[in-house]
């Protein structure tokens, strides 16, 4: 895969959605939305979230294409592009499950629950 050594070299989460975002933006940058598939136009990077979900729509949509689709004249180039889209959130998701969560992403991440019912106490009559 190209981006294997660039992304292995960042060191944070934010960094790899940074990278993510503007090889993304070199990959499809200057098409107009509409000219673009569905699946590459909805594309988002901004939190682990996106990506996630973003890389699981690009596999969804580009493990069920295969052969039959590239042969198709005016379609192998969209899938070239597709795939090699997929290739890079998949490098950046590996790259991404490495490295911890960015701090400020957990600052209002809700704690985990650790209430454990405890018994009422009786008042005392005065």
């Amino acid at each position: 895969m190209p981006y294997t050594d660039s992304i292995a070299s960042l060191t944070t989460r934010s960094e790899v959605r940074g990278f993510l975002a503007r090889e993304l933006d070199g990959l499809i940058g200057g098409r107009v939305q509409e000219d673009l598939p569905d699946e590459l136009s909805q594309l988002a990077t901004g939190s682990d979230r996106e990506v996630i979900e973003s890389s699981r729509r690009l596999d969804k949509c580009y493990e069920t294409r295969g052969a039959a689709h590239a042969a198709r004249p005016g379609i192998a180039p969209g899938i070239a592009m597709g795939q090699q889209i997929r290739d890079l959130f998949a490098t950046a998701l590996q790259r991404m499950k490495e490295l911890p969560p960015d701090p400020r992403e957990t600052l209002h991440a809700p704690p985990p629950s650790t209430d454990v019912a405890q018994p009422r106490q009786k008042r005392r009559a005065r």
